[in-house]
């Protein structure tokens, strides 16, 4: 949170909102006024003196975290996967937020962004996809059947046709 350590150019009371702010950084001013004992308006130019005097209210992320995961309509370097739509997943990782969405901007296609502060598990599940038609498990590449906004997966041409079949009929 601090650039070195030189901790004598600040004052008691920067040290202690330094100190606050490091176990929880979402403190808002008037909770960080209510802890430190002043008033909002001291605190925050407080807060303006230690960004002034070199302090950057950042976080650590640590193993390609934060992640954005956003999808294209056209394939991009790096690390990127071609989706059951034709469209993409371009992931893109970053050491911190700044640059995130610096990354993010450089994307001009992006149709979705989603951001991952972390890992929700370690476990890792693989869904399996089931035929918008007969309600069985489709095994390999499905057949893709866009109508509107929709996309329907199907795993065989038979359930394609009584697919469009149906959806006609309506």
């Amino acid at each position: 949170m601090v650039d070195g350590s030189d901790f004598s150019r600040f004052t008691e009371i920067e040290l202690k909102a330094i100190s606050l702010l490091s176990e929880d950084s979402r403190l808002s001013v008037s909770e960080l006024a209510n802890r430190i004992g002043v008033s909002k308006a001291t605190t925050s130019r407080l807060v303006k003196s230690l960004r002034a005097k070199g302090v950057k209210f950042t976080i650590d992320a640590s193993h390609g975290y934060p992640r954005a995961f956003i999808v294209t309509r056209k394939r991009h370097e790096g690390e990127c996967y071609r989706l059951i739509d034709g469209r993409y997943m371009v992931i893109v990782k970053a050491s911190d937020f700044n640059n995130l969405i610096k990354l993010i901007n450089d994307i001009k296609d992006k149709e979705s962004v989603y951001v991952a502060l972390e890992p929700a598990s370690t476990v890792t599940a693989l869904p399996r996809l089931i035929c918008d038609y007969c309600g069985g498990p489709i095994n390999g590449l499905p057949i893709t059947y866009k109508r509107g906004r929709r996309v329907y997966y199907v795993c065989c041409r038979t359930c394609l046709r009584e697919l469009k079949r149906k959806l006609h009929a309506r």
